[in-house]
């Protein structure tokens, strides 16, 4: 991570603090200004005069610049018209996952819940009012783990909110605020397709997410955001480079904010809130937490270890693709954005706590 040491201004551990080639290595990166599509698009500015998605509907989870307008357009189409117009034969969920009509829901999909995606509005004012007493607009801070926004994390984030609330929990946007490259000048400084990871990367876009129409066809619109988003990892990190794991974490971010909010979550993800060594070539890190996981199961759920030792199941070939993606590859999206605000305030008691409801 030496790069991305040397262009991260502040730490808040050792190791960090080399500095000595910045100016040198953005200098080469960066020749020319970036063009303004590619600045709207990384901000989700262009969505003007477009066709937004009813409360509940089709596409209402979707951050606003990803609902894919061709198929918006073909919804918005009379029944008798829409027969012809092309559309396939399937509907899709609340964040654009394909289900299938004949099949009934896909046992992944958040149709198996009674109730729509719809946002609570007593719960966001709860949470606008909290905001505002603690100063929540100050963009360059993180927030303090109090009892009080432990318990409203636990009973979870307005989805409306949760960009805003993600980035301060995890620290994402002091990051951002106190780094003096932009996300715009790291894509720029790899946006070079003739560099290995990038053909890597290209292979496996349109695969991270198959069944999300934001992310299985190469136009689709979220497909351009990941490509930038894994090559300015791959960038920055060089000692990583690309990871399929942190394809499906930055897949399911976009579905809920906005570009440049999930990179700095990626970010800080990757250098903050997981163990040294994780997605490296060797995976040191993840190793040492699935012998963490087996230990725990040992001890608090012992119910579980005894069929495991019993069938001579290796609980790794299982699990370590679950702690790769953060459970981005194995639970809706529905359940991945609530999941999520607790792996990111990582603040809430001991795990053990956790398994003993597991247990339960």
């Amino acid at each position: 991570m030496d790069l991305a040491k040397s262009l991260f201004s502040s730490r808040d551990h050792v190791g960090y603090v080399g500095r000595e080639d910045h100016e040198r290595k953005i200098s080469a990166a960066l020749a020319d200004d970036d063009p303004e599509d590619m600045i709207d698009a990384i901000r989700g500015l262009n969505i003007a005069d477009e066709l937004l998605p009813a409360p509940g509907g089709p596409f209402s989870a979707l951050t606003p610049s990803m609902v894919p307008q061709d198929i918006m357009a073909k919804l918005a189409q009379p029944e008798s018209e829409g027969h012809g117009g092309g559309l396939p034969d399937y509907r899709f969920d609340e964040f654009g996952f394909c289900v299938e009509e004949e099949d009934g829901p896909e046992q992944s999909s958040n149709k198996l819940l009674a109730d729509a995606f719809v946002e609570d509005d007593q719960h966001r004012l709860q949470w606008e009012f909290y905001s505002k007493e603690i100063n929540f607009s100050d963009g360059e801070g993180k927030l303090e783990k109090t009892d009080k926004l432990q318990k409203m994390v636990k009973d979870g984030v307005p989805h409306s909110l949760r960009p805003q609330v993600w980035m301060h929990l995890c620290g994402a946007n002091k990051k951002r605020a106190s780094t003096e490259i932009t996300y715009h000048e790291i894509v720029r400084a790899s946006s070079d397709d003739g560099l290995v990871t990038s053909k890597q990367i290209e292979k496996d876009l349109v695969q991270i997410l198959p069944n999300n129409v934001c992310f299985s066809h190469p136009t689709s619109t979220g497909v351009p955001r990941l490509r930038r988003i894994l090559r300015a990892l791959a960038w920055l990190y060089p000692d990583i480079g690309y990871c399929q794991g942190t394809g499906m974490i930055a897949a399911s971010l976009l579905l809920l904010m906005e570009e440049e909010d999930a990179f700095w979550i990626m970010c800080t993800t990757v250098e903050d809130l997981l163990p040294a060594s994780y997605y490296s070539s060797t995976l040191i890190g993840i190793q040492a937490d699935q012998k963490v996981l087996r230990s725990l199961i040992s001890t608090y759920l012992p119910g579980i270890d005894q069929v495991l030792n019993a069938h001579d199941i290796e609980l790794s070939l299982i699990t370590m693709h679950w702690f790769l993606t953060l459970y981005a590859n194995v639970v809706h999206e529905n359940f991945t954005k609530d999941l999520g605000s607790l792996l990111l305030g990582w603040f809430f008691g001991p795990i053990q706590d956790h398994l003993g409801h597991v247990e339960n």
